[in-house]
């Protein structure tokens, strides 16, 4: 474990800052952040469905898919042939994408959700 000899000053909720800042700059930056990212993302229409297993019959077709399907840290996100997603980043043989889908909430109320996730470049 490392240990720290040096204190920041702050109880943990907060802290000191410097000059020209506010407790909630780093929230605020990461929020543009978040919306410069938005606004690169790229659509894509899907033309082959994709069920996010692993195992689905699209990957066991292409044995590279197979090989590197459980490389990814997020979760594999269901496509359907026809829909619209947007794409933020790839990698090879993958990309990563949001939809927005109709859910339940815990009342029973119909929401928007938007739900993101990894999916073959091939769809």
């Amino acid at each position: 474990a490392v240990v720290s000899t040096q204190s920041t000053g702050g109880d943990g909720y907060t802290w000191p800052i410097v000059p020209g800042t506010n407790q909630y700059t780093f929230t605020e930056e990461q929020k543009l952040q978040k919306l410069a990212k938005r606004t690169r993302m790229v659509p894509h229409k899907i033309t082959v469905s994709y069920d996010a297993r692993c195992f689905s019959s699209l990957v066991l077709r292409n044995p590279i898919l197979c090989c590197i399907c459980n490389g990814l840290d997020d979760q594999y996100l269901a496509v359907e042939e026809g829909e619209g997603v947007m794409v933020s980043r790839y990698r090879k043989k993958w990309l990563y994408g949001c939809v927005k889908r109709t859910k339940k909430n815990k009342n029973g109320q119909l929401v928007d959700k938007e739900v993101g996730g990894w999916f073959p470049r091939l769809c």
